[in-house]
């Protein structure tokens, strides 16, 4: 049967007639089982058509077959109620274990939620800003960690000591929150804030001490006075921080002047040793001349107690002091020469041994073995 033969199966009459219906329905219809369209002063404006026209414009819009079979869109309603449920979820948020998160109202501060589920205003209504508050947080200062090696940052690690040095300094510190309002807004940049204030100290403090010390010695007196500093001009800007630890890193001399450093410390520790040897030396002279000192002294007391005592003598038997003060003159001035006294008293002539006379001195190769076996 052609499609646009709008009779019916029994022998049906025109489109006027009685049972004029087509094959989809009754009355004259159009391909497609469309209703016919009125031609114009026929009828009024069809509301179908009217509804089916506004469906499509609103995105649902689209013929189906049978009569009245078109698909219903979204109505507007719906879609402004979805995207205001939607809104008002942007509110619920959830903090963490350990977090705070700060309120604003119309950007000035309302309130300060803890750990769970909770909801706010929607923007621009509200906002929050959530902060970890027990978690320990980390700056590097004069050093930037890039894949796990360190990188020399210049501008921060290079310092003026109290003795006019330049020293290479890298440290950490280590703080956490206690304050999350005041941390929020009390600074206008709160992550740099601490690593700002903490160089600002370090700087101050390495220039209390010379040198030497901070590289040897002192680090640890270094580190405690500027975690002291750096903790008291936080607490005066009142930034809700607190320091638990300043750890120094490397406390070195650049490396472009490390060789005169070298010479420094060479220089000094040359002038030390000298220091050493001279006062060693000084004290070696000293101990000898006291040494020397007290055996003249002893000496003089011995010679003087001596003549004193032969003096006391002499005044008793002046005499008989004198010959034997003459007896051992002699005998020390005669104990090492050749000679022989005669006494002129004796009435024979004596006879004199001249081959024997002359007397035979040791050698010190002899005397030794006798003074080895007199000890």
């Amino acid at each position: 049967m052609p499609w646009n033969d709008q009779s019916s199966g029994g022998g049906s009459k025109g489109p006027g007639g009685p049972s004029g219906g087509g094959p989809w329905g009754s009355g004259p219809r159009r391909p497609w089982g469309e209703p016919q369209r009125p031609s114009p002063g026929q009828q009024g404006p069809d509301l179908e058509d009217i509804l089916r026209r506004f469906r499509d414009r609103m995105g649902g819009g689209g013929s189906g077959s049978g009569a009245g079979g078109g698909r219903r869109g979204v109505s507007a309603p719906l879609i402004a109620g979805i995207l205001f449920f939607g809104w008002l979820l942007t509110g619920v948020y959830v903090v963490d274990e350990g977090e705070q998160s700060v309120i604003t109202q119309l950007g000035r501060y309302n309130r300060t939620t803890g750990p769970g589920i909770h909801m706010h205003l929607p923007p621009p209504f509200e906002a929050r800003q959530t902060i970890n508050v027990t978690g320990q947080r980390t700056d590097e200062i004069g050093f930037v960690t890039q894949n796990e090696q360190a990188r020399d940052n210049p501008d921060e690690s290079l310092m003026i000591t109290g003795d006019r040095n330049i020293v290479e300094i890298h440290f950490r510190v280590y703080y956490n929150i206690t304050d999350a309002v005041a941390f929020a807004y009390n600074v206008r940049d709160p992550d740099n804030a601490v690593s700002t204030v903490a160089e600002s100290a370090m700087r101050e403090v390495i220039g209390r001490f010379q040198l030497q010390p901070i590289i040897t010695t002192e680090r640890a007196a270094v580190e405690q006075a500027v975690e002291d500093l750096t903790q008291q001009t936080l607490d005066e800007y009142q930034t809700g921080v607190r320091v638990l630890q300043v750890e120094l890193l490397r406390a070195a001399a650049p490396q472009a002047v490390i060789e005169a450093f070298n010479d420094v410390v060479n220089a000094g520790s040359d002038a030390e040793t000298a220091t050493n040897n001279a006062e060693r030396d000084a004290a070696r002279i000293t101990n000898e001349a006291q040494a020397y000192r007290e055996r003249v002294i002893r000496e003089a007391t011995g010679e003087a107690q001596r003549f004193t005592a032969v003096y006391d003598e002499y005044r008793q038997a002046p005499q008989v002091t004198r010959d034997r003060l003459y007896i051992e003159t002699m005998e020390r001035v005669f104990r090492e020469g050749d000679t022989m006294i005669l006494d002129q008293r004796g009435g024979a002539v004596p006879y004199l041994p001249l081959d024997n006379m002359r007397r035979t001195r040791p050698t010190p190769a002899q005397t030794q073995p006798q003074q080895q076996g007199g000890r």
